[in-house]
């Protein structure tokens, strides 16, 4: 007797726990894939590298660990979400919208982040190295221990950011804001912070060799 063809949610359950996704998620998996609609679904540890997900709305969503890595989620709505120790390696994040999303211990490393909105936006000990970060607003988001080595932006908004103890080191941010940013104990070493706004800066301890502070407003 021929085996029937497997229905898309009994490929999705075969793919979940092949994968690790909790059964119970399966549901939301298969939502999201099919309608890219999945406000507040739980996608924890979901497996979804490579999808494109571009325009998707993901607000509220929990992503917590879920695998990321190469999607397309170009100006996809990710307010509030919960993407913590998610992996986004390599992921097009263009115009996304991430207001107040927790990305703690996230890897964001070569990520395309252009344009996005991380206003408030949870970013402790987040990998973010060599990651496009041109134009992105990251006013008043919390990058405590965030490694944004190599990382490209500039005429962004860091604008009451908190970098306490995260490395800046080789960092392309000139003209960028960072107006009454909290900089202690980060390493700037070799950051080109040209014509950049320092204004209200906390700088303690800050590690400044071979910073490029020229038409830079200092503290």
């Amino acid at each position: 007797m021929k085996l029937g063809i497997l229905t898309t949610t009994g490929l999705l359950i075969a793919m979940g726990l092949a994968s690790g996704v909790k059964a119970e998620n399966v549901s939301h998996v298969k939502q999201l894939l099919e309608t890219k609609k999945c406000s507040q679904c739980d996608l924890t540890g979901a497996q979804l590298a490579g999808m494109d997900l571009s325009g998707a709305d993901l607000s509220g969503a929990n992503l917590r660990g879920a695998n990321l890595n190469g999607a397309n989620l170009d100006e996809a709505k990710l307010n509030e979400a919960n993407l913590t120790q998610a992996k986004l390696q390599g992921a097009s994040l263009i115009g996304a919208k991430m207001h107040g999303a927790n990305l703690e211990g996230a890897d964001l490393s070569r990520a395309n982040l252009s344009l996005a909105g991380l206003v408030i936006a949870t970013l402790k000990n987040t990998n973010l190295t060599s990651a496009n970060l041109i134009g992105a607003n990251l006013e008043s988001a919390n990058l405590a221990g965030a490694n944004l080595r190599n990382a490209r932006q500039s005429l962004a908004n860091l604008s009451n950011v908190s970098l306490r103890g995260g490395s800046l080191a080789g960092i392309d941010v000139q003209g960028v804001n960072l107006r009454d940013a909290n900089l202690t104990n980060a390493n700037l070493n070799g950051a080109n912070l040209n014509g950049s706004d320092l204004t209200g800066a906390n700088l303690k301890n800050a590690n400044m060799a071979n910073v490029d502070l020229k038409n830079a407003s200092l503290p």
